[in-house]
């Protein structure tokens, strides 16, 4: 078993597979190069976008966007890592299983959400909101209920994406993102062209399920799925989503509360400005969780399966990377941050600057929460669960705190260092798998002058360009 590792090993039907360190470079070339393709995608979409909608509409899609992603997280077990790191991970039974409960959890968000969206309306017409917020905007319960049925189309994606990562092979996973996203663009776009309505975000999201869940059963080779209910299969899955459950749970804390508690204490168009910012700022979080959970995190689990005692070097050599671009980039952001707003949007998104600038030091402590996605391939997810609720609580602690005391700017710099107790803990846990390296946090922190550096001469460019 061990030499499958370093050689070629069979794939689940028998035939020969890339070297292991060969299909890892594979697969990350292809899921960074979607990536990039993706957030170029969505970097168009945002400046068509915002020139043909006001900010106020940004503001509402954000918190009906919270919602669905925070039902989502809230019940989340994780069907997709389970699988990824199971031994029955291959078997049709194993994955038909988590089909019928994959489109189950789907139904059961939407409806949820459908519940959500009623109760904000019923709040709204009682006079709970502060007039003038996100939650007291009539269009908002519609969006969140019509929105949201997004998770019962997503629910019926084919399990052969589970196997194609399972596998290292992301060449068609990666071009199906890459449709769907298109297809969002021009929906969106022609939409909001005709009609300048928010409904042209809503549609767009639809489009883009369908068309991502039409692929994976017609373009990926592998299992075609049916309902079942294999009783080993539940077992394996509710052991390992057990622990999923309660971390995506506290997650919902970490990862919505800033939208949940700015919607209740600014006006849309102020949400609006956060979200461009944030978006900006995310995308580089999002590059970073979507390699390690995308090629990072089955690497390691077949390293924990077939050679444990290497696990750690690995690892190591696995974050350099992520260290480096999150440290740089940091700085980098922090420098151009009013350039590249004033490049990007119009001046009635100028306020986005302030929240890039200052959130920007998230990127510092961001970096350790992709790289704790290593508890799910080395099967302990409870963990992430303790990590995600100390995140969470500090979140909740911190940024009230924080508003009372400087008003949004407060805010801000709490939701940018919240996670500094979980980094203390994350710490601690990693020393007992021998995960833990000093002289590489000392090292990569350094770095941040660096990309201060080469964003202060991305602003000097911006400048000699524009005038």
């Amino acid at each position: 078993m061990a030499g499958q590792t370093q050689g070629t090993s069979a794939g689940p039907q028998g035939g020969k597979r890339r070297p292991f360190r060969a299909r890892i470079l594979h697969a990350a070339s292809w899921s960074m190069g979607g990536y990039v393709l993706l957030q170029f995608l969505r970097i168009a979409s945002s400046l068509v976008l915002t020139r043909l909608l006001i900010p106020e509409m940004f503001g509402i899609m954000a918190v009906a966007t919270m919602v669905q992603v925070a039902v989502a997280m809230l019940s989340d077990v994780g069907l997709r890592p389970a699988a990824i790191q199971s031994r029955m991970g291959d078997e049709p039974a194993y994955l038909n299983t988590a089909w019928t409960l994959q489109l189950a959890h789907g139904v059961l968000i939407w409806l949820v959400c459908t519940g959500i969206a009623w109760g904000i309306a019923r709040a709204n017409g009682w006079g709970w909101f502060p007039p003038g917020s996100v939650y007291a905007e009539p269009a908002l319960p519609a969006v969140i209920a019509v929105l949201c049925f997004v998770t019962v189309i997503s629910g019926l994606q084919s399990t052969k994406i589970i196997t194609a990562y399972r596998e290292l092979a992301l060449a068609r996973v990666t071009a199906i993102e890459l449709a769907a996203q298109l297809v969002s663009l021009a929906v969106a776009v022609l939409l909001a062209w005709q009609t300048r309505s928010i409904w042209s975000f809503v549609a767009a999201a639809w489009c883009s399920a369908v068309v991502s869940t039409v692929l994976s059963y017609w373009w990926l080779p592998g299992h075609n799925n049916r309902f079942g209910f294999d009783r080993q299969a539940v077992d394996d899955l509710i052991r390992f989503g057990k622990w999923v459950l309660l971390s995506s749970a506290f997650t919902v804390l970490a990862a919505s509360g800033d939208k949940i508690l700015l919607a209740g204490w600014v006006t849309p168009t102020m949400l609006g400005l956060y979200a461009l910012g944030f978006n900006l700022v995310a995308m580089l979080e999002g590059a970073g969780n979507r390699l390690f959970s995308s090629v990072a995190m089955p690497a390691l689990s077949q390293v924990h399966r077939e050679e444990p005692q290497r696990l750690a070097s690995i690892f190591l050599k696995m974050r350099l990377p992520f260290d480096i671009t999150f440290v740089c980039a940091a700085g980098a952001m922090f420098a151009m941050a009013t350039d590249l707003i004033d490049l990007l949007y119009d001046e009635r998104y100028a306020g986005a600057a302030t929240v890039l600038k200052v959130l920007s030091f998230g990127l510092l402590i961001a970096r350790f929460g992709v790289i704790s996605n290593v508890y799910l391939a080395i099967g302990e997810p409870r963990h992430l669960t303790l990590l995600n609720l100390v995140r969470g609580l500090s979140l909740f602690t911190l940024v009230p705190l924080g508003h009372t005391l400087s008003g949004f700017e407060g805010a801000l710099w709490a939701i940018a260092l919240h996670g500094l107790p979980g980094t203390v803990l994350l710490w601690s846990l990693n020393r007992r798998h021998h995960l833990n390296s000093l002289g590489l946090e000392v090292a990569t922190l350094c770095l941040w002058p660096l990309g201060y550096a080469g964003g202060w001469l991305g602003s000097w460019v911006i400048a000699q360009t524009v005038s």
